[in-house]
């Protein structure tokens, strides 16, 4: 029960107090401290003057100290809710005290940023937390359909769900796990479609260049998946959801927390049909697939040790029917996929006083796949394909604490990554070692600056240093600027250069550059290809690349209840090496590849709005436009070298307005959101609606640049609805859909249509929280 006590020396003292003069409180009904949901908030303090902090207990209970005068002022004050003031003689007139929360998630501690614990509102650069509530509302199985909904970042149909940010591909989006990179890479994108939500408890997204920390992978932004821990002395509970096309998503979760020791598994099984987009044509646009994941994390502390240990396991298989062209005749063939991946990661962290803290981790991962085609008739197997991709990574970083207002942070570490393929003719491996310093100064209350360097020296990349400085300056407790700017380095890796690949589940081909012709001429001879979106003869060697990005934006807390945040951003990319489509085959799927765009520009703006309306409603909105840019083709534009024919074959010179940039991204894009508790039933209601702008899909006009009508997929607005309703015992239920008014796009193989879904979480056991 949460309470709040008053100490009396004896009941003349309290009878003297009340009778004449209010210079004691008291309170004569239990209070507790909570959030506006009503759920108590044990990690909140209590501030008595100056300097007298007071913690509250795990179940929100705070005691007062004695003779406090009854116009005494106290705040009550948690991370990620507004602090709340408050006399000493208003406390015995309340039932309960409560805080609201912080809009925005501006009171989440974040990670990622500077790889140490820092709060959104203190942080110079853009950061978004996803939290857990929000993830659930998405209605989301994979963490494809988390981050699509949100400003800023695109999810792509780009070999596997491909995520942009700024105008950038996966290749340059860092994805971490716990703090730690994932690997299992095709042609450079990490598929989002690998990683199961259920047991994510909240998102971290960095926006523009982190390589200063995190290295080459890091130049557009990184993505921090931060899973569930043990809180509780022993809690654990069952969740699945069903949807169309027969998919299911099965989650179990058990954590167990008691002297200093604390255990959470988790394990995951999802399967689905898949869809079709083409019926006219065998096979599927994505092929029916099943997938588990095994999670474990364990964690010890003793004293100035903690150790950690974090293990996940993958698995994913699927089938699929395509017809292949032999001599004029259509001939059908199975094709069957596997996909394996491991992560072990263990982390040892010593504090030997308040000043210093030192941290070694280290990470083991492994990465296969396989897949394989063989003609129904017969069982001849036309194409084989293994890939194993091995990474090991050791690290230490020390964090020395120079004062109230500085942070020091060195870290250095190893890398070695082995590649074996079947197309590869020998075992490829690169060895890197890397040195980084970041310093983190808060020279007044108002400013807050941040700066970074770090030193690789790679096997296959050669010597690179890549600097980063962060600032920020406070006008005022409601208004902040903040302002970046950082360097990235990066070379093509054998795979984009050498990879010859097929997904089965996705369908999707990838070639490295160079490889591509033969690409072509193989899956023109087995009649897969239903159209050359690009001329394969600009595809070849590689150049490595560089960059230099800024971005600077604000933000502006109006009132407690609306948030308006912005960030302007601009990347100059020299040699931008791309993934693009070189052709559509003839399931609806894409075969893909890599080249050299010169010089690359991208710029645009970020813009979320965030209104609470009353505690039950809440509404945001988001809108980026890009702008993205290759200087050497306005260049030619510019100099009248470019042509394009028009809608009656006339040759006409390619203008400046005629140009659309790079293929495969949109110029507007955006989101509405609406989450309402309705009062009386206590359901949650989440509206979304998300908008992509037309894109480019391929050359269609043979100039190999985006500069015709045809050659635009058009603009698709996705509704998306989910309600859900937490019962007396715990019990979870939810219901919605995704693409309500069933918008589809030939030139996006991941969006299926109308999807409709159900689910429920069971906490079938759950006892009281630790203290």
């Amino acid at each position: 029960m949460c309470r709040i006590n008053l100490n009396k020396n004896n009941f003349s003292c309290w009878l003297l107090g009340y009778l004449f003069v209010p210079l004691v409180a008291f309170a004569s009904d239990p209070i507790c401290v909570r959030d506006q949901a009503g759920n108590p908030i044990p990690h909140a303090y209590v501030k008595i003057g100056p300097d007298k902090v007071v913690p509250v207990d795990s179940t929100g209970s705070f005691e007062l100290p004695e003779n406090l005068a009854a116009d005494q002022v106290i705040e009550v004050f948690a991370m990620g809710f507004d602090a709340r003031l408050i006399r000493v003689k208003e406390i015995s007139e309340l039932s309960s005290l409560r805080l609201t929360e912080k809009i925005g998630q501006m009171g989440e501690v974040v990670v990622a940023a500077t790889r140490t614990d820092r709060s959104v509102e203190d942080l110079p650069m853009p950061v978004t937390v996803i939290s857990r509530e929000q993830i659930q509302e998405t209605g989301g199985m994979r963490l494809s359909e988390v981050l699509r909904e949100q400003t800023g970042l695109q999810v792509v149909s780009d070999h596997g769900a491909g995520l942009q940010m700024q105008g950038l591909s996966s290749d340059y989006i860092l994805i971490l796990l716990d703090g730690e990179p994932l690997i299992g890479r095709t042609a450079g994108t990490f598929d989002l479609d690998r990683i199961s939500v259920t047991n994510i408890e909240r998102i971290e997204v960095l926006r523009g260049p982190s390589s200063a920390i995190y290295g080459s992978e890091a130049m557009a932004g990184v993505i921090n998946i931060i899973t569930k821990s043990s809180r509780e002395r022993f809690a654990a509970s069952l969740e699945s959801r069903f949807r169309s096309f027969s998919t299911l998503d099965l989650s179990g979760e058990a954590g167990f927390n008691q002297n200093n020791w604390s255990v959470q598994a988790y394990l995951n099984h999802f399967r689905t049909d898949g869809f079709d987009l083409t019926p006219d044509v065998p096979g599927n646009t994505q092929a029916p697939f099943q997938a588990s994941t095994g999670q474990v994390k364990l964690g010890k502390k003793s004293g100035k040790w903690e150790f950690r240990l974090y293990s996940r396991v993958y698995r994913e298989d699927s089938e699929d029917v395509l017809q292949i062209s032999e001599n004029g005749t259509g001939r059908l063939a199975d094709l069957t996929s596997e996909r394996r991946d491991l992560n072990l990661n263990p982390t040892v962290v010593y504090r030997p006083n308040e000043h210093w803290q030192m941290t070694l981790r280290s990470m083991t991962s492994l990465f296969e796949t396989r897949s394989v085609t063989e003609m129904q008739e017969d069982g001849w197997v036309v194409d084989g394909q293994d890939f194993r991709q091995q990474y090991h990574r050791t690290e230490f970083q020390l964090d020395r604490q120079l004062g109230n207002d500085q942070l020091l942070t060195l870290g250095m570490g190893h890398l070695l990554e082995t590649v074996d393929a079947t197309r590869y003719e020998d075992l490829n491996r690169f060895d890197a070692g890397y040195l980084f310093l970041q310093h983190q100064w808060d020279p007044t209350d108002r400013w807050n600056i941040v700066t970074g360097v770090r030193g690789d020296l790679h096997s296959q990349y050669g010597e690179r240093i890549s600097p980063k400085v962060s600032g920020m300056y406070k006008l005022s407790e409601q208004f902040s600027w903040q302002a970046s700017i950082g360097a990235g380095f990066k070379a093509p890796d054998f795979r984009q250069l050498l990879l010859n690949f097929n997904n089965a589940s996705a369908g999707y081909y990838v070639f490295g550059a160079n490889l591509v012709r033969e690409g072509v001429e193989r899956l023109q001879s087995q009649g897969l290809i239903q159209q050359v979106l690009l001329d394969p003869s600009q595809f070849g060697a590689l150049r490595a690349e560089s960059s230099l990005a800024i971005n600077t934006g604000f933000r502006w807390k109006l009132s407690n209840d609306l948030l308006f945040q912005g960030n302007i951003f601009q990347n100059n990319i020299s040699n931008l090496i791309e993934t693009a489509p070189f052709a559509r085959l003839t399931s609806g799927q894409n075969a893909f590849s890599y080249f050299n765009v010169s010089r690359v520009r991208t710029r645009g703006v970020e813009l979320d709005w965030t209104w609470r309306l009353t505690s039950n409603l809440q509404v945001s909105a988001g809108y980026m436009y890009l702008d993205t840019e290759d200087l050497d083709v306005l260049e030619q534009i510019d100099s009248g070298e470019l042509f394009r024919r028009d809608a009656t074959n006339r040759t006409l010179r390619v203008s400046r307005s005629d140009y659309g940039g790079l293929f495969n991204r949109s110029r507007h894009s955006g989101n509405v959101k609406i989450s309402y508790q309705e009062p009386l039933t206590g359901i949650n209601l989440a509206l979304r609606a998300i908008y992509r702008g037309k894109f480019g899909f391929g050359d269609v006009n043979g100039n190999l640049i985006l500069d015709d009508p045809t050659e635009y997929a058009r603009a698709i607005t996705s509704w998306n609805l989910s309600l859900s309703k937490t019962l007396f015992n715990g019990i979870l239920l939810e219901a919605g859909g995704f693409n309500l008014l069933n918008q589809l796009n030939r030139y996006d193989p991941s969006n299926p249509g109308r999807t409709l879904f159900v689910g429920a979480k069971v906490p079938f056991h759950q006892l009281v929280p630790t203290k």
